[in-house]
């Protein structure tokens, strides 16, 4: 199973999940796309999902200035 790592990322970087939020809009908004709202995005760094999708992994390793291994690990059952 993988783990989404958004969490012991944030507390590393003294971030707020409100902080990180606000920067993946931010990114969202240059680009032109879709904002997400809080309840998604809680849902993700909260694993909440059962899927999530690779422009939002991207997305987050942008705005946590962190490479894809750092942001997934894969935990055994």
């Amino acid at each position: 199973m993988l783990k989404l790592n958004a969490l012991e990322l944030l507390e590393a970087k003294g971030w707020s999940k409100y902080a990180l939020f606000n920067k993946l809009n931010n990114i969202r908004s240059i680009k032109g796309e879709k904002l997400m709202n809080y309840t998604n995005f809680l849902n993700i760094i909260n694993q909440n999902n059962k899927s999530v999708l690779y422009q939002d992994l991207d997305e987050l390793c942008e705005a946590l200035e962190c490479d894809i291994s750092d942001l997934l690990s894969r935990i055994d059952n």
